[in-house]
């Protein structure tokens, strides 16, 4: 069964295309698939002409009186016939063939016009999201630099504040200690003049002192204890935020960039 234009175009690469041209006796091997197929299809109609075994009707024979009216009615026929419409018809078939080879060709051209628009767009986009990627990753990380320099900012404040209350703990201690040395130099005058009101005044005013000592110590270790609180929840707050950060580093942001290019 022999091929279409249609199935020559679309079944058949180029390669076997031009093998069929020269199994026909197709010279030129040059065009578009569509001229190829066209010509291959030209070279069948002619071999398959050519193959047609040619038959020669005997002539009847016929009187004489008959002979100019028959030579009459064939020349009408081959001119307005049977024959002048195959001819018109083949006619016909022909432009169609032409004109539709003509939309291919051009559905063809449009075709790969439109490939091409969509690869350039298609190129256009991928450039833009490339770019705003990088954006992104670029905003992100500015943004995470920026909380870092900001939680050290706070880390240090919160280091100076530690040290000032150290300064100040120490200034409390150096406190204690003169209101201690003058306290013994009072007691030793004290002493002297508990000595001259007797013995029950004195242990009266060693009583007062030691409740009085015991409280400032009481005192100072209630201070002691209260800075020292909060330096341990100073700390802790530190260590909880550092925590935090490295969370923030080890699984957030990776999983935030592993989302964008891969989610």
């Amino acid at each position: 069964m022999e091929e279409t234009f249609d199935e020559l175009v679309t079944k058949h690469t180029r390669r076997e295309l031009e093998e069929m041209a020269l199994k026909y006796g197709v010279e030129n091997l040059g065009g578009t698939k569509s001229q190829l197929a066209d010509a291959i299809l030209e070279a069948m109609k002619k071999n398959k002409e050519a193959s047609k075994p040619v038959f020669q009707e005997r002539p009847k024979e016929v009187a004489l009186s008959e002979r100019p009216k028959t030579a009459e009615k064939r020349a009408y026929s081959g001119k307005k016939g049977v024959s002048a419409k195959v001819a018109a018809i083949n006619g016909k078939a022909a432009e169609f063939q032409k004109a539709g080879r003509d939309i291919r060709e051009e559905g063809i051209l449009e075709m790969n016009k439109g490939v091409r628009e969509l690869q350039s767009a298609t190129d256009k986009m991928s450039r833009e999201i490339q770019s705003d990627i990088h954006k992104m990753v670029e905003d992100g990380c500015q943004r995470f630099n920026a909380g870092q320099a900001q939680f050290r900012r706070d880390l240090e404040a919160q280091m100076k504040e530690n040290r000032d209350s150290a300064a100040k703990f120490n200034s409390g201690a150096g406190e204690i200690r003169s209101a201690t040395i003058k306290m013994c130099r009072d007691f030793r005058k004290a002493g002297k003049d508990i000595r001259d009101d007797g013995l029950r005044n004195l242990q009266k005013g060693l009583n007062q002192f030691r409740g009085d000592v015991n409280a400032q110590i009481k005192e100072n270790q209630r201070a002691i204890s209260r800075i020292n609180s909060a330096a341990r929840e100073l700390q802790g707050r530190a260590m909880s935020f550092h925590d935090e950060i490295h969370r923030y580093q080890e699984q957030d942001l990776k999983n935030y960039i592993r989302d964008f290019y891969y989610g």
